[in-house]
């Protein structure tokens, strides 16, 4: 578990809802200031907008935030912190300026309920994430608040679609299809994906027997790492297709990785599963992961990519937040998708699973 070195404030912020004809003239004020001809009573800008700091000591343990990827969520945490302790300078300045006539109220008015619309979410989002009662609500929780309370300029993050178009020998056309679905000998198949930023790309299918094939990066394929943000990137190019031969009856496995960084451990492993070597390294570890729909238990996530060759103790569950469609705002429009994923709160690294049944 990563403990920070110092214990941080999390501000929990009490937010008084009231207008500013509510408020009152500070108890300190003796006279008011004349602002363009009219006398304006002093706010007080201790008690306009108030804040509860609250201590964490001993890190992300006592708020329940320990465990394999505390490292990203220490991130988020500070993040949070930082903008909120920003929300908050800038209420005590914006007061500070309304008193020494520099707004009008009519503008301090539209900008204080701004700030405060946003610091009142503060409270409710972080008892969200400690309330949390298991380890994917807690994820989801922070990504909610890291997304609500850190602006887009200053959050790290990806988001992407993914989408496996299947024809099977009935059909007419190609249609996106869902995890789990069968799929018989014959089906012609392809894989599309498309990043919402700059993004390396890496995808590997691993059949029933156990063999990997890697479909991307590829020598042959003009396209390269980095893919631009908003590029449609489709396995095998153009009209060309994959076919679900005899040979390989069960389950399928296509494995995703995107990245705002290259993924040097991958690419590594990659350069030797190109010679016909077993995977081995992040590429093993990766081709380990379980997809949603397995029962596994123990399987630890947050896969790093970063351990060499040493093989995991337990499976590995998918890192990153699968969005439903109609949570997928921030989410490239690809359509119809198979699914859509995003990083997780300050992390850049999506790893997905996606499983089909080959049958006979």
């Amino acid at each position: 578990m990563i403990r920070p070195a110092r214990a941080f404030s999390v501000l929990s912020v009490a937010v008084s809802l009231s207008i500013v004809a509510a408020c009152g003239p500070s108890p300190e004020a003796r006279s008011a200031p004349t602002c363009g001809g009219e006398e304006r009573p002093q706010l007080d800008c201790q008690s306009e907008f108030s804040y509860d700091g609250r201590k964490i000591e001993g890190g992300f343990s006592a708020i329940g935030l320990g465990g394999a990827n505390a490292k990203t969520e220490e991130t988020a945490l500070r993040a949070i912190d930082k903008e909120t302790e920003q929300y908050a300078a800038q209420s005590r300045r914006l007061c500070d300026e309304y008193n020494k006539c520099v707004v009008d109220k009519a503008t301090y008015a539209t900008r204080s309920e701004n700030l405060r619309r946003r610091m009142s979410k503060v409270p409710d989002l972080l008892d969200e994430v400690k309330g949390a009662t298991d380890e994917d609500a807690r994820r989801k929780a922070l990504a909610k608040a890291y997304t609500e309370l850190v602006p887009d300029e200053a959050r790290r993050e990806l988001a992407l679609d993914f989408a496996v178009e299947a024809q099977r020998p009935s059909d007419s056309a190609p249609k996106a299809i869902a995890q789990g679905e069968s799929l018989p000998t014959g089906t012609k198949v392809a894989f599309v994906v498309r990043p919402s930023k700059s993004a390396y790309v890496y995808l590997f299918q691993k059949s029933p027997d156990g063999k990997v094939n890697v479909l991307f990066p590829d020598a042959r394929i003009a396209t390269k790492n980095p893919l631009a943000a908003g590029t449609t990137l489709r396995l095998p190019p153009g009209s060309a297709s994959f076919k679900l031969n005899d040979k390989d009856i069960g389950t399928e496995r296509a494995y995703l990785v995107a990245s705002l960084d290259p993924v040097v451990s991958l690419d590594g492993a990659l350069a030797k599963a190109g010679g016909g070597a077993a995977p081995s390294g992040a590429l093993a570890q990766v081709t380990r992961a379980e997809d949603k729909s397995s029962t596994q238990k123990g399987c630890t996530r947050a896969l790093e990519l970063d351990e060499g060759d040493a093989a995991p103790t337990r499976c590995i569950r998918s890192r990153g937040l699968e969005l439903d469609d109609g949570d997928a705002k921030s989410a490239p429009a690809v359509a119809p998708a198979s699914f859509r994923a995003r990083t997780e709160a300050a992390d850049s690294v999506i790893v997905q699973v996606f499983a089909f049944e080959h049958t006979k």
